[in-house]
């Protein structure tokens, strides 16, 4: 449609539908026609609102949230776990805490145990070369005069007034205790018997009388001026092993495995030598645990037992003062 015919005036749309208001002023002159063109141009219209719109809900969209970082915590799930993910049970917690502690707990238990098998199994080894690995019992007729002892042993000191000040403590908790010097050290010896293990399960037993206690395998040395002295440490030696095992055992409550005639063979015979001075303490030595053993018998008083294993200590001192 050519621009001259169309219409000039004011366009309004309501409602959707357009309307026109013509200019009654209109000049139709041909020479406004370029006027015509340029009212047309500059003409514009009114949109009002539609009441189909006017009351319509525009939703628009939230903005997105920050995610929250995850915090984990005992009992309690994710700030930002879904619905259908259950926290941790309160029941599984203490069973897991249960189990960490209850192995905490347990290794220490272990660690303590063991440590204390250790220093009750722990042996010493021995002062002289003779190795403590043999479990027999001593030998009586070695050569030179040499006296092989299981021993239970109190402490070991630098000085024999430090052993003194130990061996006056267990004595009053009716325990004997002889110091013995070996080497450069004072040793302080509760008792004797048969074997190593017989030596362990006896410090064991002494370890009730509330003193510390170790077991030992020592040889002692004693020097001889005849053969006839010779003869007669043998058949000491063999008497003290005797009264050493029978003494050891009675206090263990079990039995002894000692020949009673071969023993009492041996004293009649030591009885009837002429001895010499240091060997007839010696022989007194063992003659008196021999009795305080017998008065066990009829009393049944263990500290008969242990003043016997007294005696046998004193004998072993003797028969150290008398090693060349």
């Amino acid at each position: 449609m050519d621009k001259s015919e169309k219409s000039k005036g004011i366009k309004i749309k309501i409602n959707g539908e357009e309307k026109v208001f013509a200019d009654k002023n209109k000049n139709v002159d041909q020479e406004a026609a370029g006027e015509e063109q340029e009212q047309t141009d500059d003409s514009f219209e009114w949109i009002l609102p539609d009441d189909s719109i006017e009351n319509k809900v525009v939703l628009v969209p939230a903005p997105k949230k920050k995610k929250m970082p995850k915090l984990i915590g005992f009992g309690t799930g994710t700030l930002n776990s879904p619905a259908d993910k259950r926290p941790i049970k309160p029941f599984l917690i203490a069973v897991i805490c249960a189990v960490f502690f209850g192995s905490i707990l347990g290794l220490i238990a272990v660690k303590t145990i063991t440590k204390e098998k250790a220093a009750d199994t722990s042996v010493e080894t021995s002062i002289t070369t003779a190795s403590p690995a043999e479990d027999t019992k001593p030998e009586t007729m070695e050569q030179g005069a040499q006296l092989k002892t299981f021993l239970v042993q109190g402490g070991v000191f630098s000085s024999e007034d430090a052993a003194k000040q130990i061996q006056k403590k267990i004595i009053e908790k009716q325990v004997p205790a002889e110091i013995f010097k070996l080497e450069d050290s004072y040793y302080l010896f509760l008792g004797s018997a048969e074997s190593l293990t017989a030596s362990k399960e006896l410090a064991l037993f002494l370890k009730s009388y509330d003193v510390d206690v170790y077991w030992k395998e020592i040889n002692f040395e004693a020097a001889s001026k005849s053969q006839k002295d010779e003869e007669t440490l043998d058949t000491m030696k063999a008497v003290y092993s005797s009264l050493a095992e029978t003494s050891a055992t009675k206090l263990r409550g079990k039995e002894t495995t000692v020949n009673e005639e071969t023993l009492k063979k041996n004293m009649e015979k030591l009885k009837g030598e002429n001895l010499s001075s240091d060997l007839s303490q010696m022989n007194n030595n063992l003659s008196a645990a021999a009795k305080l053993i017998t008065e066990y018998e009829t009393s049944k008083k263990e500290e008969y037992l242990l003043q016997a294993q007294g005696s046998l200590l004193d004998f072993l001192l003797n028969y150290q003062k008398i090693a060349g």
